[in-house]
C-alpha cells in the first residue's frame, strides 16, 4: 500500500476482530497549492485461515507499507484428529 505521502509516526495498523485496519492522518500542511490534510481508514478482512496474532507490518524506505499474514500451523496431533 502507497503511504507515502505519510510519516511512519501517522500511520497506525491494528487488528480488530478478525480485520487488519490501517489509519493514517497529517494535520494541515503547506504545500505548492496551498494547505492540505489527508486521512484514510483501510479495513481488510483477515480469512479465517491465516494466524491474527502474527500478522506483521513494514514501512519500506518509499513509503510502501506491507502487512503480512501467515496461515495457521496445523500441530500433527490436530492433523490426526481431523483425519
Amino acid at each position: 500500500m502507497d503511504v507515502q505521502q505519510f510519516s511512519p509516526n501517522e500511520i497506525t495498523v491494528k487488528t480488530v476482530d478478525n480485520c487488519v485496519i490501517v489509519e493514517a492522518k497529517h494535520e494541515e500542511k503547506k504545500d505548492e497549492h496551498g494547505f492540505i490534510s489527508r486521512q484514510f481508514v483501510r479495513r481488510y478482512v483477515v480469512p479465517s485461515s491465516h494466524d491474527l496474532l502474527s500478522i506483521t507490518s513494514s514501512l519500506s524506505s518509499d513509503g510502501v507499507l506491507t502487512i503480512s499474514a501467515p496461515k495457521k500451523v496445523k500441530f500433527a496431533d490436530q492433523m490426526l484428529d481431523e483425519e
